[in-house]
């Protein structure tokens, strides 16, 4: 219930921000809306609990953040550089959580960074999909495999519950 109430009074207020004024009548307008539409269209449950551990969401930003300024870098050099552009790659990367949430946290990290990009989650075979800008040779693709092992990895240790992590990362971390 309370999810249904934050709910409606969020759609209510993106409601009063497309109007761009508040008045009673659009407050009730924006209400029965939200209302309407929750009830029409309703989340999902979603049997995960939130799990947030704070030493562990600063080192997995802090690595995003050297990830993103590194790959910037290297796409940079690809597209300036007078050689030819690589061989692109399509790969699969088998994933060891089971957590559709956790696969497309992941999922969405790797495709933040230049020089990747998500074409495809399957959760039911627990494997992203992604399209890698150089995958010229094998040590390239194992290259990049092993970024989204990590990532996946960093993602469980910030986000999952303690059995996925025992389950994921092998330890209790």
């Amino acid at each position: 219930m309370r999810t249904r109430v934050t709910s409606v009074v969020l759609l209510t207020f993106v409601w009063l921000f497309l109007w761009n004024e508040v008045t009673p009548w659009l407050v009730v307008g924006g209400v029965l809306t939200a209302m309407i539409v929750t009830t029409a269209f309703p989340f999902p449950k979603a049997p995960w609990v939130a799990t947030v551990r704070p030493y562990y969401l600063a080192l997995l930003l802090g690595r995003f953040v050297v990830d993103v300024v590194r790959a910037s870098a290297e796409v940079t050099w690809i597209a300036v550089r007078p050689a030819e552009v690589p061989r692109s790659a399509v790969i699969r990367v088998d994933l060891r959580t089971n957590s559709e949430l956790l696969m497309a946290v992941t999922g969405e990290l790797v495709s933040l960074v230049p020089g990747s990009l998500l074409i495809e989650l399957a959760p039911d075979t627990s494997s992203l999909y992604l399209h890698v800008l150089d995958g010229s040779t094998p040590e390239r693709i194992d290259k990049a495999i092993a970024n989204v092992r990590g990532q996946e990895e960093r993602v469980v240790r910030a986000f999952a519950p303690r059995a996925e992590r025992i389950a994921v990362c092998g330890e209790d971390s």
